[in-house]
């Protein structure tokens, strides 16, 4: 009997994402087109609103994390509580698809104007979990439990200065009224084919840390440097010095590490030495001992190389996200459910890697599972894909269909599963 019930709610919802097809890629297409930039999603925000509205048995809690968006569905039988959460911020990157529908956005990114576009796929994710609710809602009768929807902001990170994204929504009270007992996404992977299903247990994401440096120096003419202090030279050499700390001094054993300044400017013209400079850089941890230790030498190096140059150095500390953990229990619970559903063949582990997620504030709270599905062009060689965050990155529009019914059976069955055995979690 419970096979056969299974079979059928399969089938269900099988019919229900074939018939929604073709408007999921509508939403697709409108919010790959119209992308926004971290707490900028104002329009975005009101278009997945406007869907939601429009579903049975919506609860929804509007804004939190300035943009995001909170929805409860119920379903007919009381039961445990499981969130799905989506990012759906853009990056600053100008789009080179050549797609009919490929953004055309500008807008300001600290202080600058940039082009922006969906070069990571949360256009997708968000596309996903609009399809989930959409397909769940029309199956509540057979759905023991809740689903909190959970359209996130900023995952991106925010604006220098800003607070948003996964921690604040925490802050808010995302994951009350209510209390969710575990939580799941699903993210782009662009080294995989649709079909393929990518999951691990245990460390997932680096630790990240956003750190700017300013170094402040003595202005002079170009021409006459020994009257000045050169605060360029000082960065320069603590750029250098900052590759150091990684390859003398982290135990890589532990776990990888990686040290990155993404910008660095200062100046205005060729002969004039400036007052001051700045760089941002970007800190990736697998351990938590080498982060401590990363966040200390950063600061002292910096510090002591911009007086070996008569310069002074302030270190500022901006973001900071912890390492995301996958569950083990909520994995090995879910894994023959997504194998089941995917195949075999289909399933690759994900190991630890340097980037990072702040979906890491959600799985430090509950237990959380990270799992990533193929999106490449499927008509290209997998070697001519490219990455998420490039400018070229592209979502084969085929997964949409696919990973929708991956994140329906998931929930469908996970609700099932935490309802007959309440003590896992």
């Amino acid at each position: 009997m419970e096979s056969k019930l299974k079979y059928a709610i399969s089938e269900k919802i099988n019919k229900l994402t074939e018939d929604f097809e073709k408007q999921q890629i509508e939403i697709f297409r409108w919010l790959h087109q119209h992308p926004e930039l971290a707490l900028q999603e104002f329009k975005s925000s009101k278009f997945i609103l406007d869907h939601l509205k429009k579903l049975p048995g919506m609860e929804i809690t509007y804004p939190l994390s300035k943009t995001g968006i909170k929805a409860v569905l119920n379903g007919d039988k009381p039961g445990p509580t499981i969130a799905l959460r989506a990012d759906f911020d853009a990056l600053p990157v100008k789009e080179e698809t050549n797609l009919p529908y490929a953004s055309k956005v500008k807008a300001i990114y600290n202080n600058q104007e940039t082009f922006v576009a969906h070069a990571c796929g949360h256009d997708a994710n968000a596309t996903l979990a609009l399809g989930t609710a959409t397909i769940l809602s029309q199956i509540k009768e057979d759905i023991t439990g809740k689903v909190v929807f959970i359209f996130q902001p900023a995952e991106e990170g925010t604006p220098q200065g800003e607070e948003g994204g996964a921690a604040l929504m925490i802050k808010e009270g995302v994951l009350e009224n209510p209390d969710v007992d575990v939580i799941f996404t699903l993210h782009a992977n662009s080294h995989y084919y649709p079909g393929t299903v990518i999951m691990g247990s245990g460390t997932t994401h680096a630790s990240m840390n956003t750190i700017i440096i300013k170094i402040f120096g003595l202005h002079a003419h170009g021409s006459q440097p020994w009257k000045g202090k050169d605060p360029i030279v000082a960065g320069s050499a603590i750029v250098t010095a900052l590759q150091t700390i990684i390859s003398r001094e982290v135990d890589l054993q532990r776990g990888a590490a990686v040290i990155t300044v993404g910008y660095f400017y200062g100046g205005i013209k060729v002969n004039i030495i400036p007052n001051e400079v700045e760089m941002g850089l970007t800190v990736r941890s697998l351990d938590d001992d080498n982060k401590k230790l990363l966040i200390k030498r950063i600061k002292e190096v910096a510090e002591l190389e911009a007086r070996v140059h008569g310069c002074r150095a302030e270190v500022y500390y901006e973001q900071d996200y912890p390492r995301n953990e996958n569950n083990p229990e909520l994995y090995h619970l879910m894994y023959p459910v997504v194998k089941s559903f995917a195949g075999t063949r289909n399933m690759v582990e994900y190991l630890p890697r340097t980037a990072s997620e702040d979906f890491s504030f959600f799985s430090q709270k509950l237990p959380g599972l990270y799992i990533h599905y193929g999106t490449a062009p499927l008509d290209r060689p997998l070697s001519e894909s490219k990455p998420n965050h490039h400018p070229q990155f592209q979502v084969d529009e085929s997964v949409i269909k696919f990973a929708t019914r991956l994140e329906c059976t998931m929930i469908y069955n996970c609700l099932k599963i935490l309802a007959s055995h309440p003590q896992l979690f």
